[in-house]
């Protein structure tokens, strides 16, 4: 953990105001200087700083006395508080979240703060709401972000979003920007992802204020293309795909990247006789239909399912599968679909005698010799966990079947990682082709940005894989609202194939599912967001399935998701998810049909 010399994110070692630590502890106010004009601030009293003023409130542009847990002990407003200082200076207070994109991009661009003539009158504290999943943030998130920042200040939690009530009841994106007095605490600006160029205005046009002097004029930030801020651009590029790269690396499936394996996945990703269904994984996604099924719910399994079944294309860079996230590895999320009544309906038996009579050499050659899976009176020829045959088994028999079938949803990871997309007309604007959109596209692109939309779907896949709750429609066939992440949590810790268990490779708490332990109640009703490459491509849409065109998807997120009284949605809609008006409606729609993702070669 790199030290903090100050809580300023951009002052000199001469106007620091903050002790030692790590970016969370106490601000100690900046002395003045030798030879200083006499304090002046309103709240001072011959030389003695007045208490925090009592009748703070967001409600009266006062900055109350708010806690938040920082990365080196608790942090409070008061610890900012300099009634007594020979100049205003200004606490830049911004609120973002792990998961968003623009946050980001500010994050990473803090220090051209540190180039405005007034930097040595800012401070920064930099308030994170959730972490990466969009878990509620804690101080460990805190500390994940101060490595995100660019010239850091203080850094603490906020995982009430304390700051909310700024947005004056309309929904905004993040991050959100409040510029407060240090002497007062009075808040002089609110802005939400503001384009750089603008925020540094505002801050140089509240200090001028604060100084009883005339705003310096603002400059006109050029635009790319004659439309897009330098975030908005910069973002733009982040999107290509050739900033994707290869799948990350799963080392709990030490056969991820081996041909061999990705081509016995291949096989068994349409084999029909795994399950006495005849249901394969081909069934639900199928080559020639982006590795979906294009049905609202899919209905090739044994029964009717609750959930769309969502492209396979690009998985293998998600953090979490399926809708829920209740399987933290491909491989995990492949041994669900065998052993699901209502999908395949077959058994990890079933499957390992498969793999036994008709892949032998294969599996073996990949995963080592197979146990003998011949012997009848050691192997029923169906069974798992639950079933009397299975029970009937020696517990070390019950485990290397089960590895068998670990094997298989391995391979077939392996397949599905191998699985690459081919370039779009984003792409090729991303990389300077600025003829690549026509103009229609290109305002939708920018509307996208306008709305908020790049908060959640930013980089080469356009989706931040955390769990939001957006309330679309459920897909349930029993009509109730779909809990989402609240019920997949517990299957996926109740799973003898997490990534930390006796199955995975390289057994390691990666993916922090040990803080699953609880809950929080923000998860009721969460889902995945979406990739948006392909979406052009893959309809219908929604975790239900009950979205049948990208106009109808796009009017329903113009609202913020079904009304807080649907019995058809769950949870409660964040309050970053900001509406829009009918013309960005239409204009992003206008561009999300540019979204596709033609399968490719490796």
């Amino acid at each position: 953990m790199r030290t903090l010399v100050a809580a300023s994110l951009l002052a000199l070692a001469a106007a620091a105001s903050c002790g030692g630590g790590d970016g969370g502890g106490a601000v100690t106010p900046k002395e003045p200087d030798a030879g200083a004009a006499p304090p002046a601030g309103p709240l001072c009293r011959d030389g003695a700083p007045a208490p925090y003023p009592s009748s703070a409130s967001l409600a009266t542009g006062v900055l109350p006395d708010l806690a938040f847990d920082g990365v080196a002990g608790e942090v409070r407003a008061r610890d900012f508080f300099e009634p007594c200082a020979a100049r205003a200076r200004l606490l830049v207070v911004r609120t973002s979240a792990g998961w968003c994109g623009t946050c980001r991009w500010h994050a990473q661009h803090s220090g051209e703060l540190a180039e405005l003539d007034v930097a040595d009158r800012l401070v920064l504290l930099d308030l994170v709401v959730a972490g990466d999943d969009n878990l509620p943030a804690t101080a460990k998130d805190a500390a994940a972000w101060l490595q995100r920042v660019e010239r850091p200040g203080v850094v603490a939690a906020d995982p009430a979003f304390q700051l909310a009530p700024l947005n004056a009841g309309a929904r905004a994106p993040l991050p959100l920007i409040a510029l407060v007095d240090t002497r007062t605490m009075s808040i002089r600006d609110v802005l939400n992802d503001p384009p750089e160029e603008l925020l540094a205005a505002r801050i140089e046009a509240a200090i001028a204020a604060l100084d009883g002097a005339a705003a310096p004029a603002p400059a006109s930030p050029p635009l790319k293309d004659g439309r897009f801020t330098r975030e908005q651009w910069d973002l733009i590029r982040g999107m290509r795909l050739d900033e994707l790269g290869t799948p990350p690396h799963d080392p709990t499936n030490a056969k991820v990247e081996d041909a061999a394996a990705a081509a016995l996945g291949a096989r068994l990703f349409g084999d029909t006789e795994l399950a006495a269904s005849q249901v394969s994984c081909a069934s639900c996604h199928r080559a020639g239909q982006h590795f979906q099924d294009g049905a609202a719910q899919s209905h090739d399994g044994v029964a009717p399912l609750d959930r769309n079944a969502p492209s396979l294309l690009l998985a293998s860079f998600s953090r979490w599968q399926f809708w829920d996230g209740r399987a933290d590895s491909q491989w995990m999320q492949a041994l669900g679909p065998p052993e699901n009544d209502r999908e395949m309906a077959s058994t990890r038996l079933r499957v390992a005698h498969q793999l036994f009579d008709r892949y032998r050499g294969e599996y073996e050659a990949l995963f080592g010799p197979m146990p003998p899976l011949d012997d009848a009176s050691r192997f029923p020829a169906d069974g798992k966990p639950g079933d009397a045959a299975w029970a009937a088994m020696a517990p070390l028999d019950q485990a290397a079947a089960t590895r068998v079938f670990v094997g298989y949803g391995k391979a077939i990871a392996a397949y599905e990682w191998s699985l690459r997309v081919g370039p779009t007309a984003l792409d090729r604007y991303g990389g300077g082709d600025l003829g690549a959109l026509d103009d229609a596209s290109k305002d939708g692109l920018l509307a996208f940005f306008r709305s908020g939309c790049a908060q959640c779907h930013y980089g080469p896949r356009l989706t931040d894989d955390a769990f939001h709750v957006i309330r679309l429609p459920t897909g349930r066939r029993d009509g109730q609202a779909d809990p989402g992440r609240a019920a997949g949590v517990p299957q996926l810790l109740a799973s003898d194939f997490l990534e930390t268990g006796a199955f995975s490779d390289a057994p390691g708490d990666t993916h922090g599912v040990a803080a699953l332990a609880v809950v929080p109640p923000s998860m009721l009703g969460a889902f995945k967001t979406p990739p948006l490459r392909g979406v052009a491509q893959t309809a219908p849409y929604g975790h239900g399935g009950t979205i049948g065109t990208l106009a109808e998807m796009t009017a329903l997120l113009a609202t913020a998701g079904l009304d807080p009284s649907s019995p058809l949605a769950i949870g409660a809609t964040e309050p970053w998810v900001a509406t829009f008006d009918d013309a960005a409606r239409g204009a992003i729609t206008t561009f999300l049909k540019t979204l596709t993702a033609e399968p490719a070669a490796q």
